[in-house]
């Protein structure tokens, strides 16, 4: 269990999307906001427990996530390279994690730097080669550095205070630079699916999507148009918006069993995901949506 009970109730707190009161649902540690269908929760990270990452199968999650971050990060640098060119811009990914997205922005000839506050993951990458610098953003940075491309892939849900990482971005981008968002959607149908199942108490893929029990959990599920209205109002326009890939059939068995040993209800899950990863990958129900905003120019 990784949710704090002693944090106030979520009910009636303002959504940071529209200011409208939340309301809990399915759980007493996540609330939904009515108005515009995004999500929060009380669920605490804990990055560097040793106690909640020995059970994790890291080869399972490579296995499981790296052929699909693979393609998406492909996809998204085309989207950054429709706006600006890459050859010689500045990246900062945060929440590098493996370093993947390093690697793919370094070998289209960008100068990319990955920030992440897991030292078991800073190390991995580091010994690949890659450009990794240990700690959070924005603190790990100087006051004085600047980047022509922000990026948070996975990784924007899990910050507590998303207003403060949005300011921190439009401040460290240069005028005109991109900030790249992508992160799984509460109008997602496996997120609407698992809402639902979970409201007649079975529970296992809400908790899943959730990321309840792992270092980093899921502190917000935000709907497409709710992230927009968050980070345009931090003085962004955003220039491109679209789905992407959440599942694919390549290492599923790996993706489903990330935490814990096969069980019956888990290979359930996952041949009952087998069998609806065309439906589920369908861009009008897709689990992962993409935004990319430029940083306004003031006078």
């Amino acid at each position: 269990m990784n949710h704090d009970p002693s944090l106030p109730d979520l009910n009636g707190q303002p959504c940071i999307a529209c200011s409208s009161p939340i309301r809990v649902r399915v759980a007493e540690w996540s609330a939904e906001c009515p108005a515009c269908g995004s999500w929060r929760s009380l669920l605490v990270p804990e990055i560097n427990s040793a106690e909640l990452h020995e059970p994790i199968d890291r080869s399972g999650r490579v296995a499981g996530f790296k052929m699909l971050r693979d393609k998406n990060n492909a996809e998204i640098l085309d989207e950054i390279a429709a706006e600006i060119p890459l050859g010689g811009k500045r990246l900062f990914d945060v929440g590098s994690a493996h370093g993947w997205f390093v690697e793919a922005a370094a070998r289209r000839g960008m100068c990319a730097e990955g920030i992440e506050p897991e030292m078991e993951m800073v190390n991995h990458a580091r010994s690949r080669g890659l450009n990794v610098r240990p700690g959070y953003f924005p603190a790990a940075l100087s006051e004085d550095e600047r980047t022509d491309v922000i990026s948070f892939n996975d990784v924007l849900e899990h910050i507590p205070d998303v207003d403060a990482a949005l300011d921190a971005c439009a401040h460290t981008l240069r005028p005109g630079g991109l900030l790249s968002v992508n992160i799984p959607s509460a109008s997602g149908l496996a997120y609407r699916i698992a809402t639902g199942l979970a409201r007649v108490r079975f529970r296992g893929p809400y908790l899943r999507l959730w990321q309840y029990g792992l270092p980093s959990p899921h502190i917000h599920y935000f709907t497409p148009a709710a992230l927009q209205r968050v980070i345009e109002r931090h003085g962004f326009m955003v220039v491109r918006r679209r789905p992407l890939s959440s599942i694919r059939r390549e290492g599923l068995w790996a993706r489903v069993h990330t935490v814990s040993r096969p069980t019956v209800s888990s290979v359930i899950m996952f041949l009952v995901l087998w069998a609806a990863t065309p439906i589920l990958d369908r861009p009008r129900h897709a689990d992962v949506v993409l935004l990319l905003a430029r940083r306004q120019v003031t006078s």
